[in-house]
């Protein structure tokens, strides 16, 4: 599963994220598709998410950030 459908299911579904973002199914079903959010969309998308009280951080939207910045396991 990649972040993208973590956060898809979060809003539940293509079409109530699509709403709540104000942005077009297809868009959405786009970065679904291709398993990525454009990163200028990020913000926005977990700003709604976070206002809807949606179980979302931002760790999920910046996965591999997180985990290089984490440094080498013990």
């Amino acid at each position: 599963m990649t972040y993208v459908n973590k956060i898809v299911d979060a809003f539940g579904g293509i079409r109530p994220m699509a709403a709540a973002i104000k942005r077009p199914v297809s868009t959405v079903k786009s970065w679904k598709d291709r398993g990525s959010i454009p990163d200028p969309s990020k913000p926005e998308v977990l700003a709604v998410a976070q206002a809807n009280g949606l179980p979302l951080g931002r760790e999920d939207f910046f996965p591999l950030a997180e985990e290089t910045t984490a440094g080498p396991a013990p």
